[in-house]
């Protein structure tokens, strides 16, 4: 009687194992565990890779963003990020030294609400004071629709973290890999998304279900400025690897101070005047 006592209890542990294993395995389980981390005040840090290399230049251009991402009650509120490009011998051989500057200047992109704050992109020199562009409400916005840093997939809203999922087609324990488009992702914007990218993806979860990476690739046709000041047609080959981590992280993002911020279309506005003035 013991062996089949010892027996049964082994096999409701095997039992119990393998759906636990099934459950940690499920679809759903991902979207869930996403929802339980939205806080006021809490949020998950970010590190980022992303590679873009040029077909008319063969110029590879590599940058590491950092930085966290804060939520709300119902989902993300707002993200500081900081980018740094890697200056690369290649690209220093091929860039004027008075660009290399520039380009070693790290840029920090901090979203609030409806308002994106942007440091360090170069559009000529600043007004007095000012360190800060502001973009979106009621003017220009800032990079595509959905993207913080260079990652053009958002899996941190439970409804596009559920579409992501939804386009798998490899799903192996941990990961879901597959192919979709942005203008279905995003597809509230309707014909307004002027950003239709098809883009392959690796989505890797932890055991808690909750992403830890992701790693996209997509191609765009796009413009390249040349030494000889031209401009010329090129297509853009994109990998960003985005790591997830510290979920659950004290996150608390703040605009910068009003004094020191210039609306973009004010900007916009100056450095055109600056240019008439110039050119009479």
């Amino acid at each position: 009687m013991k062996r089949f006592a010892v027996a049964g209890v082994v096999l409701g542990m095997l039992t119990a194992l393998f759906s636990g294993a099934a459950h940690a395995d499920s679809p759903t389980q991902p979207v869930k565990a996403l929802g339980q981390q939205f806080a006021p005040g809490r949020g998950v840090l970010v590190s980022e890779t992303a590679r873009v290399t040029s077909s008319s230049s063969k110029q590879t251009y590599v940058s590491h963003t950092t930085g966290s991402i804060g939520f709300g009650k119902s989902g993300v509120t707002g993200y500081d990020l900081t980018s740094r490009l890697e200056i690369t011998p290649a690209l220093q051989a091929s860039t004027p030294r008075e660009q290399l500057d520039d380009l070693r200047d790290p840029l920090r992109v901090v979203n609030v609400g409806p308002d994106t704050y942007v440091q360090g992109f170069g559009w000529g020199p600043m007004p007095a004071g000012k360190t800060w562009t502001r973009f979106g409400r009621n003017t220009a916005t800032w990079g595509d629709y959905g993207r913080r840093g260079d990652q053009v997939v958002d899996v941190l809203s439970p409804a596009r973290l559920k579409f992501v999922i939804s386009k798998a087609v490899v799903h192996r324990p941990g990961e879901y890999r597959g192919t979709l488009r942005t203008q279905d992702l995003y597809a509230e914007q309707g014909p307004m998304n002027p950003d239709k990218h098809k883009v392959s993806f690796r989505l890797f979860v932890g055991e808690n279900g909750l992403p830890i990476r992701l790693v996209t690739r997509w191609e765009e046709k796009d413009y390249e400025f040349t030494r000889d000041d031209e401009w010329v047609s090129t297509v853009y080959a994109n990998v960003v690897d985005t790591r997830y981590h510290h979920w659950g992280a004290k996150v608390r993002i703040t605009a910068p101070p009003a004094s020191r911020v210039v609306v973009f279309d004010g900007l916009l506005e100056n450095v055109l005047n600056r240019n008439v003035v110039t050119i009479r």
